[in-house]
This record gives structure tokens, C-alpha cells and sequence, in this order.
């Protein structure tokens, strides 16, 4: 029987305050699976009612054919790893792995055997009997995680178990967690708020917005198909313009700009929608300021005029941020493609109808 974990219908009120929404969810088995969203979204509160730190006000839990709605933290044979990791600072590295083999009465010689497949695993065999207290921020986030693995857990529970790290460690470490779950084949939820992060983890990201579900699919698929504004905002760079349908292909931009979208448009009239094209499908390239006079024509190519107002310059690509008529663009380029490329370059920004995708302005926002 498949060990697949599912959400139906899940709630959760404190006092007022409705912070999970009506959230329906399958957690396909053996795949890395991340909560993505804002603080407040809601992602680790519906994290804790899977572990069983918190009970649903509402919904129904179950893994393996069985309710576990109610079934006590203890009971659930996962294993979770908190932000904080929660490790035992008077305890070596062996005691700290072998604690929850002890809490389950598991025979000394076993726990050792285990400890020892557990350090071979996490690459740490010679620290065993290390303090806690001596080891870096990497080696305790290995460590935490062989606890967590220690009693072979169905489910493996990460709760944002990376943001105390510095950025180098932090991207080393994601890599080494992906390749230990991949190995494994281990069912695991983490919860993040960084969507580097989850793109680089995931097998499959679940958008989460103000408690409910936004978007679930494959990193790409948030990232090149984001159903709304606030998908396609917070998962990488994008630029999000205010558009107009006119006619069957077209769109108009703030400036006036007449933009062909690669095919008939999915907006109806009324529609409030946006156009979204990311920075690296945007194609730049240096112009005269005269040949700016033949605007008319550059639109019709989904040619627009803009000027450079800033660059990053990050030695092997470039983001410059480029003035166009009634909006700005972010365009992710390099030095070897835009030769001579400087602040107040008068440039022509194409955005190929083929990257051209239109969405959901998302209630409330600001149009950009």
C-alpha cells in the first residue's frame, strides 16, 4: 500500500485568525516536496499539523490508509528537523543520533550499528564522540538530520532547516540534503521562504498565499507557467507589466506600446491581467537615440525603446535595469552579449512573443 500522505480539506483558526485555508493536498511518496511562501502564509503552521504539533480546527490527515487527524506527534513515525535544529549541546554527536532509538527502547548493539550507518551516511564517522558544542553550523545540520533519520521514519519534516546558515554553506548544504533524499527515497516536506532554494530542492513546490494553495507544480512549471501576479512574483525575477488585451494576439503596455504575444490571447474584456516576460528571455541590444524616432516600427517587432538606469554587474552576467515609456525592465544579460553596455545607453529591449505570458493581476496588489 502506497505511503502517500493526504490533506483533505484542512483548516486551521487561532482565536479569529483563519491561517489555513481549505487546503486539499497529495504528497507523492519519495519525493522532496517544498511549502514555499511569504512569512505568515500559513506553510509552517500547516507543517506543524502534519507532524502533530498542532491539531486541524477542521480536515482530515491520513498516510498508509490510516486517520492520523489525531494521532499524537510521538505516534506518527516522522522524523522532523527544526529551524532552531534542537539538538542537545551536553550530548555528543553519537547521543544526539541515538535519542530517539533510545526513546524507543531500542537494544544497545542496535543503536550503535545505527549510529554508525547514520554517520557513514552524513560523511561524519570520525565524530562521534564530539560535543555538539564544537561543531560548525554544517556539521550540526547533519547531524539533525541523521537524528531525524535515526528510526527510519515514513516522512522526513524540514522546518526552514537552512536560514541560520551563511549563503555559501546554505547552497552547499542544499545540494548535500537533495542527494541524501534522492538516496534514500525518503517522503520529505520542507518548508521554505527562499525560492532558490526550492527551486534547486523541490520535486514539487506548492505556492502557498495567505493560507491557501496558490500553485502547485514542478519547479519549471511554477516558474515558466505561474498561474497569478503573486506566483509569478515571488518565484524568481520577472517582469510584471499592467496590459490591455487588444485584439486577438496583442496586448498594450502602459506607454502605449503594442506588444504581440506569440498567439490568441487567454483574456476576456475587462480582464484585469498582466504581462509577464523574464529578465533572461528579454534580448538587449545598444541603438543610436536617432533610431529611437522609428518607434512605430520597433513596436510592431516587439522592439522597445528604453534607456540603461542601472546595472549589477556580477563579472560573468549583467542585470540592467532599462526605462522604457510608462514602465521599466529588469534584463538578464552578459558582457560578452551587450559589448560596451553602460549607464544611459540608449537600447532596444525585445521581448519574443513566445516569452510573452499573460496572468492574473492578483486582488489587492499594486499594478507595477
Amino acid at each position: 500500500m502506497s505511503n502517500q500522505l493526504i490533506i483533505e480539506n484542512v483548516n486551521k483558526h487561532f482565536g479569529a485568525v483563519h491561517v489555513v485555508k481549505h487546503v486539499n493536498l497529495s504528497i507523492p511518496e519519495g519525493k522532496l516536496v517544498c511549502f514555499l511562501g511569504p512569512s505568515g502564509c500559513g506553510k509552517t503552521t500547516l507543517l506543524r499539523m502534519i507532524a502533530g504539533l498542532e491539531t486541524p480546527t477542521s480536515g482530515r490527515l491520513s498516510m498508509d490508509g490510516k486517520d492520523l487527524t489525531h494521532v499524537p506527534a510521538c505516534e506518527r513515525d516522522f522524523g522532523m528537523v527544526f529551524q532552531s535544529l534542537a539538538l542537545f549541546p551536553h550530548m555528543t554527536v553519537a547521543c544526539n543520533i541515538a535519542y530517539p532509538l533510545r526513546l524507543r527502547k531500542a537494544g544497545k548493539q542496535s543503536q550503535k550499528q545505527r549510529v554508525d550507518e547514520l554517520l557513514q551516511l552524513i560523511q561524519l564517522p570520525h565524530m562521534a564522540d564530539r560535543p555538539v558544542a564544537q561543531l560548525s553550523g554544517g556539521q550540526r545540520q547533519r547531524v539533525a538530520i541523521a537524528r531525524a533519520l535515526a528510526s527510519a521514519p515514513k516522512l522526513l519534516l524540514l522546518d526552514e532547516p537552512l536560514s541560520a546558515l551563511d549563503a555559501k554553506l546554505r547552497e552547499a548544504m542544499q545540494v548535500e540534503i537533495r542527494l541524501l533524499q534522492q538516496r534514500l527515497g525518503i517522503t520529505t516536506i520542507m518548508v521554505t521562504h527562499d525560492q532558490r532554494e526550492a527551486m534547486t530542492m523541490a520535486d514539487v513546490i506548492v505556492v502557498m498565499e495567505q493560507g491557501q494553495i496558490a500553485q502547485i507544480g514542478s519547479p519549471l512549471e511554477v516558474y515558466r507557467d505561474p498561474v497569478n501576479e503573486f506566483v509569478a512574483d515571488f518565484i524568481g525575477l520577472g517582469n510584471i507589466l499592467p496590459a490591455v488585451p487588444s485584439g486577438e494576439q496583442c496586448v498594450r503596455l502602459a506607454g502605449g506600446q503594442l506588444i504581440d504575444i506569440g498567439g490568441p490571447r487567454k483574456a476576456s474584456a475587462g480582464q484585469d491581467i498582466r504581462l509577464l516576460i523574464r529578465p533572461e528571455d528579454v534580448c538587449l541590444k545598444i541603438s543610436e537615440p536617432q533610431a529611437h524616432k522609428d518607434l512605430h516600427a520597433s513596436i510592431r517587432n516587439n522592439c522597445v525603446p528604453g534607456q540603461v538606469s542601472f546595472i549589477r554587474d556580477v563579472g560573468s552576467s549583467l542585470e540592467a535595469t532599462v526605462d522604457c515609456a510608462g514602465f521599466a525592465l529588469t534584463v538578464a544579460t552578459s558582457p560578452r552579449e551587450v559589448p560596451g553596455l553602460a549607464i544611459g545607453s540608449s537600447v532596444l529591449a525585445t521581448l519574443p512573443p513566445h516569452a510573452c505570458k499573460l496572468i492574473d493581476a492578483s486582488p489587492g496588489r499594486l499594478a507595477a
